[in-house]
């Protein structure tokens, strides 16, 4: 999907702000960031919540 279509404008942001806010969340949630319990990557889908 291109910008565009997201964000309705050239969007000249960050294109990774939700890998950022995940891995904000992940500090704050998580007992180990680097093995995540409960902020999952599922790859080509993108993220899920849940116990592991």
């Amino acid at each position: 999907m291109y910008k565009r279509q997201v964000w309705e404008h050239d969007y000249l942001g960050d294109s990774r702000l939700v890998d950022n806010c995940v891995q904000r969340l992940r500090a704050k949630i998580e007992a180990d960031p680097a093995s995540p319990a409960y902020v999952q990557t599922v790859r080509g889908f993108g993220y899920r919540f849940g116990p592991v």
